[in-house]
Order: C-alpha cells, then structure tokens, then sequence
C-alpha cells in the first residue's frame, strides 16, 4: 500500500486533484478514447479552484454514474447543473463502463465531499481513508499510480487545510496530454 503519511501534509485541493490523476490513469489504462471523457475531466478539475465547494458537490453529484443512469431521459432526472446535452452524451457514455471507472468517479466525489460543511481537523482524517480507498481500487484493478511529487506544493496549512486555488488542469495528462 502506497504510504499514506506523505498525503498528510497535502491540502484537500491537492488530495482531490491526486483522486482525478488516479481516475485519468485509469481511463489512459482501459484504452478508452480519453476525448470523450473531457466534460467529465472538466467538472472534476473544478474543485481545485472552485470558490464554493458546495457548487462542485452539486455538480458533481448529477455527474455520477449511479445517478445519472438511473432515469432514462432528462425530463425525469430535474437536473440543475447539466444541460440535456450534456445528460443525453454522458447517459450514452456511461453504458459501457467498467467497474473501476464507476468506482474511482465515486470514489472522487467521496473524497471531494469528505469534509463538506466541516473543518478540516489535523490532517484531515475523513479524506486521508477516502484517498487510501481511491488508491487501493488502482492498486485492485493494477492500474498505475500518478507520482506524488507534483502535488506535494499543495500545503495543508493553506486555507485551513483546504489549500489555496490552483489550476488543477494543469495536472491533467488528458486535458494537457504534453505533461505526461
């Protein structure tokens, strides 16, 4: 198991953008046509510089796999955040997806919420297991770990352990393929 203790000194900002590396490995590693998923991709990398994480969650929630595949047209669902564009692409992009996939996304969204409406106390137990699940699932499914050398900037004594806003798509071997 990858050694967690490193990932306590990492802000909530930097932990979630580590959950949307792992998600990408995993994309990059099931040969999926990574163009597909950058509406996904695009909302996930919003919480790194999101003023109210409430609006991610909101978001982000409509996002998910679960949800979004649970009605069949957009009239039944009431969404608010996703256009029927976006819900009509998306249902057809989920029908098809592996159990990793839907997993890590969960996974993600766990850790984007794990101190919703809370402070973050000491190193932020809550997200620290979530992030040990998200990294056990890659572990699991033998996809690769991202470094963690790129998010060890994000400091936890930042904004009370929230970090400060970054561009987290700066980070995306997906939106920006010439990082990898």
């Amino acid at each position: 198991m990858m050694h967690m203790e490193k990932f306590r000194h990492i802000s909530m900002r930097g932990r979630v953008a580590y959950g949307i590396n792992c998600f990408e490995n995993a994309i990059i590693a099931l040969k999926y046509d990574v163009n597909d998923w950058n509406i996904v991709l695009n909302y996930l990398w919003e919480y790194t510089n999101i003023q109210y994480l409430d609006d991610w969650n909101d978001i982000f929630i409509e996002l998910t796999p679960e949800n979004l595949t649970e009605f069949k047209t957009y009239e039944e669902e009431e969404l608010e955040k996703l256009s029927k564009d976006e819900f009509i692409y998306l249902y057809s992009l989920y029908q098809n997806i592996d159990e990793p996939v839907a997993a890590l996304l969960r996974g993600i969204y766990e850790l984007g919420i794990s101190h919703a409406y809370t402070v973050i106390e000491g190193y932020g137990e809550s997200s620290l297991k979530s992030l040990e699940r998200i990294i056990k699932l890659m572990i699991d499914y033998n996809i690769p770990l991202p470094s963690i050398e790129p998010f060890l900037k994000f400091s936890i004594e930042e904004n009370r352990g929230w970090g400060d806003k970054f561009d987290g798509t700066k980070l995306s071997k997906i939106l920006h393929p010439e990082i990898d």
